[in-house]
């Protein structure tokens, strides 16, 4: 696992460099390349950041790192986009959060907006204005084009690199090990200098991050402690958080945060419930194995002493986890009652009735809270998989499409459409909604046989075959592009 990871880590940088320096050199004739040394970053728009930010998206999505969970991946987009709501310079540009199975303690900015947190940052942290404070620092940089900036400075790379970072990365997709050999040999100085930010950099993150945790009402004054945390814990270890290696730390910078953190008002800010359960289904899902945690709070519920509600949710995550299911109902029930409005706990609880076909059971439930909060994504995904656990497909199809603009980038949301539709009969719907999702993964070839199967068969849509034959055009240009960069790899190597 970790060996796979490090492949993904140098597969991301790896993108970075290519897809960016690579703009100068694409599609243009071998007169046309870009000169040894010659920058490229010029002419990096924000539009073309986003590309770049789009290809490496695609590749993460399809590793097993990312984690796919529905209540987590949710949870950390309305955090991060709460912040992003208290940042003016972040508004009218596309943010994505999510989150990558790891138990080191590290956070990274894409370009195009894309912020990714790893699972043991989340449980590292103390509060939520903690959490946040990650977050909003990793947004600041984005506003600020941090890495666009990084990537003008270092445009001294020859076409030759370039193309190898190229193949590398189109080989990794197919084989992870050979991909990042193939990096390592053609990246090696470059990497580093990519993800290290300057003091200056850091500097402004920080400064624009504590006054964006101020103004979505968290407490600034947790940015520094998170930090301090985090440098007193990298003490006792031979190596530090692994934050600290990309994000560079010092007691002055941690003063300076603190200082920065007294100008705003002080706010006494509750961690909600739902950090405190997201954080414990983390810790479950890393437990999962781990038998003798399982008894310590077996024991401790036997004996009546799991009082904190994220212990007891934690537990019963854990009795989910070993199909102990009517053990995990009886507490998730309990839960749920005490906190009737709580959408995490009833995910949940429909989670452990879903194994138990409780469907009929669970269903009116789940309904009565989309009536009241109508686009929570995380309860539409789980409802519509209790329509079709029901056999009830046409139900499912139609709560999902009643949300299909909101989720159109959302590839959990896309593969149970497909499953919908499908089950439903509605064979050409299906083909599309496939291609979409296999677009989001970066798998041109397949998705572009799903749009062809769907452009040749009749669709109760009268706008389906303009909006298929425009999704198929952008694939075979995507193709085309890619064998045109195989094609200059070879003639470099030649």
């Amino acid at each position: 696992m970790k060996k796979n990871f490090l492949a993904l880590k140098l597969i991301i940088l790896s993108c970075i460099s290519c897809f960016t320096l690579g703009f100068a050199a694409q599609s243009h004739a071998a007169t046309d390349l870009p000169k040894i040394g010659e920058a490229a970053g010029s002419t990096l728009s924000v539009a073309k950041e986003q590309i770049i930010g789009d290809e490496i998206m695609a590749q993460i999505r399809r590793s097993e790192y990312l984690v796919k969970d529905p209540l987590i991946t949710d949870y950390i987009q309305q955090l991060g986009h709460r912040l992003v709501a208290a940042n003016p310079d972040a508004l009218g540009r596309r943010f994505q959060f999510f989150v990558i199975q790891e138990d080191s303690i590290n956070a990274f900015a894409l370009p195009g907006g894309y912020i990714g947190i790893h699972t043991g940052l989340i449980t590292a942290s103390q509060s939520e204005s903690e959490l946040a404070s990650v977050l909003g620092h990793e947004v600041a940089h984005v506003t600020q084009r941090h890495l666009a900036r990084r990537l003008e400075k270092q445009g001294q790379l020859s076409l030759p690199v370039i193309l190898g970072m190229i193949g590398s990365v189109i080989a990794a997709t197919q084989d992870p090990e050979a991909g990042m050999a193939g990096v390592a040999a053609t990246q090696a100085a470059a990497q580093q200098s990519i993800i290290n930010h300057t003091r200056e950099n850091e500097q402004e993150a920080d400064r624009i991050g504590v006054a964006m945790l101020s103004s979505a009402g968290f407490d600034a004054r947790d940015a520094a402690n998170f930090f301090e945390t985090l440098q007193q814990a990298s003490r006792y270890t031979k190596k530090p958080p692994e934050i600290l290696l990309t994000h560079p730390l010092s007691r002055n910078r941690i003063a300076a945060t603190r200082s920065r953190a007294e100008m705003y008002p002080e706010i006494e800010h509750q961690s909600s419930m739902d950090y405190q359960l997201i954080k414990a289904r983390v810790e479950s899902q890393s437990k999962t194995h781990d038998n003798n945690y399982f008894i310590n709070l077996r024991d401790k519920h036997r004996n009546g002493k799991l009082n904190r509600l994220s212990e007891q949710y934690q537990y019963a995550e854990l009795l989910k986890s070993r199909a102990l299911h009517i053990q995990s109902t009886a507490i998730l029930e309990q839960l749920y009652a005490q906190n009737p409005n709580n959408q995490v706990l009833l995910f949940s609880l429909a989670e452990v009735q879903l194994a138990q076909d409780n469907n009929k059971k669970i269903l009116p439930l789940l309904l009565e809270q989309l009536d009241k909060t109508p686009g929570s994504s995380k309860l539409i995904n789980i409802t519509a998989q209790v329509y079709l656990n029901m056999d009830d497909a046409k139900s499912a199809e139609k709560l999902l499409l009643r949300y299909a603009d909101v989720n159109k980038n959302n590839p959990s949301y896309l593969y149970t459409l497909a499953q919908a539709q499908s089950k439903a009969g509605h064979i050409p719907e299906m083909h599309e909604t496939t291609g979409q999702y296999l677009l989001l993964l970066g798998d041109l070839r397949t998705a572009k046989k799903h749009f062809e199967l769907a452009l040749n068969r009749t669709s109760e849509d009268p706008y389906a075959q303009t909006r298929i034959q425009a999704r198929l055009d952008e694939v075979r240009q995507r193709l085309r592009e890619q064998l045109q960069k195989k094609s200059d790899l070879r003639l470099s190597i030649n």
